[in-house]
C-alpha cells in the first residue's frame, strides 16, 4: 500500500503540494483506492481516497495503527559535511537503518557548500516512505566541530570509527544504552588534533583493515548498533 505524508483536518487527512502531485499524476490513483497516510507522528493512518480537489485530495480514515518502522533507540549521527553525492546516500541509508537524527558539522577539512534545506526535506520524505517510517527524521543546520563536541555530552554512549584505530567494538558497551551518538568523518578525514579531541569524548574503534568511504562507514556503524540493540 502506498504511503503519503499529509495533514489532519478535522476527522479527514489532506494530501497536498508535492505529495498530491505524486499521488494523482505519478501514481495515478483514483477515488476509492486505499493508501497509508503519515502525519509525522508515531502512527500509520490507513485511509480511503474520498475526493479529489484541484490542488489536494481528501482521505477518510479507516483505521490507525502504531508504526512498526520507527526506531526504539535514540541514535544520532554526527556527520562531518561530505560531498553532496555522499550526503545523499548517507541520508537515505541512515533513515533505513534507524537513525533518529542527522547533524552535520564543519571542521578543518570541510570542503562542501552549505546545504539546501528544501532539497534535503524531499530526500528525507522519500527515504521515510521507502522504509515505512511515519515520522520524518530530524536534520539540523550545520554546526561547528567545537559545538559538536559539546553536544556529545548529552549521550549515554558515543562511538567514533577511526581509520587509525586497531581496537574493535566490544558489543557489551551497547547493553541497555538508549541514547547513542555516532561521529563519522568525511572523505578527507579528521586532523590529528580533532581525532584526539574526539577520543576524549568517545570510544574510538576500527571497522576493519580496509579504509571505508564515509557513507559506507555510516552504514557499517548503524548496522552494528541495530544488530546489538534491536533498534
Amino acid at each position: 500500500m502506498k504511503r503519503f505524508f499529509g495533514r489532519k483536518q478535522g476527522d479527514k487527512i489532506i494530501i497536498e503540494e508535492g505529495e498530491f502531485h505524486h499521488l494523482k499524476s505519478v501514481m495515478r490513483m483514483r477515488e476509492g483506492e486505499k493508501v497509508i497516510a503519515s502525519l509525522n507522528d508515531d502512527f500509520d493512518y490507513y485511509c480511503t481516497i474520498e475526493k479529489f480537489n484541484k490542488n489536494d485530495c481528501i482521505l477518510s480514515i479507516d483505521s490507525v495503527q502504531k508504526c512498526v518502522g520507527l526506531p526504539n533507540k535514540n541514535v544520532v549521527l554526527f556527520q562531518m559535511l561530505p560531498r553532496k553525492d555522499y550526503l545523499d546516500n548517507i541520508i537515505a541509508k541512515s533513515i533505513e537503518l534507524g537513525a533518529s537524527k542527522i547533524v552535520t558539522f564543519s571542521s578543518h577539512n570541510t570542503i562542501s557548500k552549505p546545504l539546501k534545506k528544501e532539497r534535503l526535506i524531499n530526500q528525507i520524505m522519500t527515504a521515510c516512505k521507502q522504509c515505512e517510517r511515519s515520522k520524518l527524521i530530524d536534520f539540523e543546520d550545520t554546526i561547528s566541530f567545537e559545538k559538536m563536541l559539546e553536544e556529545l555530552s548529552n549521550f549515554d554512549l558515543v562511538l567514533f570509527p577511526y581509520e587509525n584505530e586497531t581496537q574493535v567494538l566490544d558489543a557489551k558497551v551497547l547493553n541497555e544504552k538508549t541514547n547513542i551518538a555516532i561521529v563519522v568523518g568525511n572523505e578527507t578525514g579528521f586532523t590529528q588534533d580533532e581525532a584526539n579531541a574526539l577520543k576524549q569524548k568517545a570510544i574510538s574503534l576500527s571497522l576493519g583493515k580496509r579504509i571505508l568511504r564515509c557513507d559506507t562507514a555510516v552504514m557499517a556503524m548503524l548496522s552494528i548498533v541495530n544488530f546489538f540493540t534491536n533498534n
